[in-house]
């Protein structure tokens, strides 16, 4: 079988972070939610480290640059990606991208093709969710590469026949061929720490962070994979590996004097999946006597926190918490097979509240089999928690390729058709309704929140202002933060403060 595309290796690599972050919350802004593209990031140090002579470049391809009002015609994103290509001349074009945005990875390959004639590799988990499918939707793809990608990508870069090296699929004059899965690195302290010399923080110091504020970012990954198996959730690993605390440590320290970061946002699925193991960073940072922030974006496990931790991490500099409840129904615990003890949740969450730091409380309504009356439950249950969530993170369930729940809807009656139209919703995009939940029910259920707890209660947006301003947010982040969240500009804060910014 002959492959569409040459091996020799590779002195120059563009590498391509593609995401369109305006579908992705729905609104388009001038300042919007951009972090650090930490997989290229990882990526790229650690071939650099393997191979010497390569030269790397990373290229986010929604992040505005600051001359683009200089580009005149009517395609600036475009013409910004082209010019990179036709300075930089990469011999190969390595593009990271998830299912949501598979439109982008679309457009850039195109763009790729039409104008290099570099080797065009994908990779991320939209590989994992449509492996062979991804080669039909980009006609202009050559390789992918599934699972994870450091090893796999040296070798390829080293010019290694493709048919030998594990976790590739690539085209042939016969199809695609899928090589066998590349074992993943177990010590995942052995990995350099991500490059952040191929990016620009001030760039992403002018957009907002996960945590919705203008800092110079320091993104935090401590794990791969997770001790869970949720339905709901995509992830390719086999069970978990952490890094450790003093490797954690480092890493920050070193971001700190190199880079003048004092603000970290940690990325993982459950942060605290191993209590003493975050204990002994939180210990680490204090001893060391930096004065950090720190930002638990992503999600925390309410049931297996304890007060300990909370207070522990407060000392070390934390002042954001993002608790995953994503149901206040058991049966819809079970269903999804997350199982979280909703009355332990309750009480850490309350008094994580108690501390006057922001405490985020992530829930969902949509699930299979969920009735009106289950997805009220949810509401009953937030209401029971002292304040409502800081940012109204209650959000319509969406079905991803690879994920588990696809069939666990299917099996529940679901339209195939619009289960996958799901997947290319943005945050607020309007809900289709269910078989059991009606997409009347589904608006009623969403109004009832903001009314109860979310952007149309001036009382919560009041006090999560407040909070804001307690930790050390400025009005102009919270200004940002709120024009993003409601997709309208809003002016100043005191907009906010007295009627809730309607």
């Amino acid at each position: 079988m002959q492959a569409h595309c040459k091996t020799k290796p590779a002195p120059r690599v563009l590498l391509v972070e593609a995401n369109n972050m305006g579908k992705w919350v729905g609104t388009t802004m001038p300042y919007e939610v951009h972090i650090p593209p930490l997989g290229l990031m990882y990526l790229a140090s650690y071939a650099r480290k393997a191979l010497p002579g390569v030269e790397f470049r990373i290229f986010e391809s929604s992040l505005s640059s600051p001359d683009l009002s200089s580009l005149e015609n009517d395609s600036p994103e475009n013409d910004r990606f082209i010019r990179i290509l036709n300075e930089f001349q990469p011999d190969v074009v390595g593009i990271r991208s998830i299912a949501f945005f598979l439109e982008e990875l679309q457009r850039i390959a195109s763009l790729v093709r039409a104008h290099s004639d570099a080797t065009l590799v994908a990779g991320g988990p939209i590989v994992q969710a449509y492996k062979r499918r991804l080669f039909q939707e980009v006609p202009e793809l050559e390789i992918a590469v599934k699972g994870e990608g450091e090893k796999v990508f040296v070798d390829l870069l080293s010019g290694s026949p493709l048919s030998s090296i594990a976790g590739l699929l690539y085209r042939t004059d016969d199809g695609v061929v899928e090589n066998e899965d590349q074992l993943e690195v177990e010590d995942i302290d052995s990995l350099p720490f991500p490059t952040y010399d191929l990016i620009d923080l001030n760039q992403y110091q002018s957009q907002l962070s996960y945590a919705y504020n203008h800092r110079r970012q320091g993104v935090l990954l401590t794990s791969r994979g997770c001790a869970y198996h949720c339905t709901f959730c995509f992830t390719h690993w086999k069970g978990i590996r952490l890094r450790s605390a003093a490797n954690i440590f480092e890493e920050i320290k070193q971001l700190h004097e190199q880079h003048g970061i004092e603000d970290f946002y940690v990325v993982d699925d459950i942060f605290n999946v191993n209590s003493k193991r975050a204990l002994k960073l939180f210990d680490l940072i204090v001893a060391a006597g930096l004065k950090l922030r720190l930002y638990f974006v992503n999600g925390l496990r309410a049931d297996i926190t304890s007060e300990e931790f909370v207070d522990r991490a407060i000392e070390a500099g934390a002042v954001w918490f993002t608790y995953a409840v994503e149901s206040g129904t058991d049966e819809i615990q079970r269903l999804v097979e997350k199982r979280l003890d909703l009355e332990k949740a309750k009480r850490v969450i309350a008094y994580t509240q108690r501390q006057n730091v922001a405490v985020n409380v992530s829930t969902m309504y949509g699930f299979p089999t969920e009735t009106r009356e289950l997805a009220q439950r949810t509401l009953d249950w937030l209401s029971e928690l002292p304040k409502p969530s800081l940012l109204p993170y209650h959000f319509c369930l969406r079905f991803f390729p690879g994920c588990e729940i696809n069939q666990q809807a299917l099996d529940a009656g679901w339209d195939p058709a619009r289960l996958e139209l799901t997947s290319r919703f943005s945050y607020n995009d309007m809900p289709l309704g269910t078989p059991t939940l009606s997409k009347q029910d589904m608006y009623g259920i969403q109004l009832e929140y903001h009314r109860r707890f979310g952007l149309s209660n001036p009382a919560a947006v009041d006090g999560a202002v407040r909070t804001l301003r307690s930790i050390g947010y400025s009005d102009t982040e919270i200004v940002h933060m709120y024009s993003v969240l409601k997709r309208k500009v809003i002016h100043n804060v005191g907009d906010l403060m007295t009627a809730g910014g309607n």
